[in-house]
C-alpha cells in the first residue's frame, strides 16, 4: 500500500474505534438509565435476564473488533499493515479493503 493508501485506512480504522467506543458507552448509559429508573419485578426478571445476556454477546463482539481496530493501527504504525501475523504474506487488497481490521490472509483465516 502507498502512503496515501495507508492514511486513508488509518483514518477509516479511527473512525470505526471511535464508533464502538460511542456505543459502548451509550450502551453503558442506557442500562445505567434502565437500572435507575426502574424497580424490578419478579415477571420481569427473565426478560431482563434475556437482554443483560444480548448485551453482553454484543458487547463481546464489539471488544473484539475494537482490539482487533487497535492492533490494526498499531501494524501502520510499525510498518507491518497488510502481511499475514501469521504467515506472513500479503493480504489481498480485496480482503483489507472489506476488512480494514484483518490481521489473515484468507488462507489463514480458512484455518482457524
Amino acid at each position: 500500500m502507498n502512503e496515501l493508501e495507508l492514511t486513508a485506512t488509518r483514518e477509516r480504522l479511527q473512525a470505526r474505534r471511535r464508533d464502538l467506543l460511542a456505543r459502548y458507552h451509550h450502551a453503558r448509559e442506557l442500562a445505567e438509565e434502565e437500572l435507575d429508573s426502574r424497580e424490578i419485578e419478579e415477571q420481569e426478571n427473565a426478560a431482563e435476564l434475556w437482554d443483560a445476556r444480548v448485551l453482553s454477546s454484543m458487547g463481546e463482539q464489539d471488544r473484539r473488533t475494537l482490539d482487533a481496530v487497535m492492533a490494526a493501527l498499531r501494524r501502520i504504525e510499525a510498518g507491518r499493515y497488510g502481511r499475514c501475523t501469521s504467515c506472513d504474506e500479503e493480504i489481498a487488497r480485496e480482503r483489507l479493503e472489506a476488512l480494514p481490521e484483518t490481521a489473515l490472509c484468507l488462507g489463514c483465516a480458512i484455518q482457524r
